[in-house]
């Protein structure tokens, strides 16, 4: 038998009545009473007596590798939690959570997890998927749906080889009922005249003078067909008419900002990407500029309607849902792995 090594402190007690030895050889000394609240599988296997010849505390040969095991007893005893930086280490400490059934350990992870999601949203999505933590799935999601090439990373990760089909259908799903929904947003002006804001239509009043106008810089309203001709909306209409029987129409430079922003918008549905449009495309204030009425508001109008149009696109996502199929087949073979 190979030599073996004590871990560190805290599990270097000598008054330890149980040692957890590793695959590498580094012996765990820790408590009964501890071990057993913590895995109702292992407190069954220690209700079995030791043979009556060996002295000393007994010996648990297990599978896991030391900085795997340290990083589990961190997590479910009264001691400082450890760093989790890789998502290699994310996955052993859940693999050898779920086969001692260490619920504890399990929660614990949800911070670690969440600091590495950022850099790792498709491994850890996948991992997620992998052991059934539907809050994490679901973080890892709403990363995801920014990407519409997430399924098709540079190289494959090694959780790829677990993960069912169904668990990036449901993200592709997800995604598209994301655009779907803010296109809906988008595509619905009659809040940009007559929702509660300081650009709100005011009432058919005639033709209105921009600069006289409080609505949006960009917009004219009036009955004067004629008077319309170097307008256009973003529909295939030219013009049309408001149920007031007013015409609403706007300026092209707008149409054409429009048409980019929903372009955007349906690669990357989020309050993120209105939000940052302005300052990655400042082209719309040159086409502004076109307009020598349009200018003087041009950026505060277009500042303010991002605004508005980000908080709804934000309230619409928060409302969309990704369907996590978990099931007892993917359960089952998630546990086989892990054995």
């Amino acid at each position: 038998m190979a030599e073996s090594c004590s871990a560190r402190t805290p599990f270097d007690d000598e008054d330890a009545d149980i040692i957890f030895r590793s695959s590498d050889g580094v012996d765990f000394r820790l408590y009964k009473v501890i071990v057993s609240k913590l895995s109702p599988m292992l407190r069954d296997m220690l209700a079995v007596p030791p043979p009556p010849d060996v002295e000393g505390p007994p010996i648990v040969d297990v599978t896991e590798d030391a900085r795997t095991l340290e990083h589990v007893f961190r997590l479910c005893c009264p001691v400082k939690h450890p760093d989790i930086t890789t998502v290699e280490e994310v996955y052993a400490v859940l693999q050898a959570a779920r086969k001692y059934d260490m619920s504890a350990v399990t929660a614990n992870m949800r911070s670690p997890i969440k600091q590495l999601l950022p850099r790792e949203p498709l491994r850890i999505y996948a991992i997620a998927y992998i052991f059934g933590m539907e809050d994490v799935a679901r973080d890892a999601a709403v990363l995801l749906r920014d990407d519409p090439r997430f399924h098709i990373p540079t190289s494959p990760p090694p959780e790829f080889a677990l993960l069912p089909a169904a668990a990036l259908y449901a993200v592709h799903i997800y995604r598209k009922k994301c655009v779907d929904a803010v296109l809906r947003v988008f595509d619905d002006t009659d809040w940009v005249l007559n929702d509660n804001h300081k650009r709100a239509f005011p009432g058919p009043v005639g033709v209105f003078n921009v600069e006289d106008s409080p609505t949006w810089v960009w917009v004219s309203l009036g009955n004067d067909v004629e008077a319309h001709a170097a307008w256009c909306t973003i529909g295939d209409m030219q013009l049309r008419f408001l149920p007031t029987g007013s015409l609403y129409c706007t300026r092209r430079w707008w149409c054409d900002y429009m048409r980019a922003l929903r372009y955007a918008l349906f690669y990357r549905p989020s309050g993120s990407t209105i939000r940052a449009y302005l300052a990655e495309h400042v082209d719309v204030l040159r086409n502004a500029a076109s307009c020598a009425r349009c200018m003087p508001r041009a950026y505060a109008d277009i500042s303010l309607f991002n605004m508005l149009l980000a908080a709804k696109v934000d309230q619409v996502l928060a409302e969309v849902k990704i369907d996590l199929p978990f099931s007892q087949a993917e359960c089952a073979a998630g546990q086989a792995e892990c054995t």
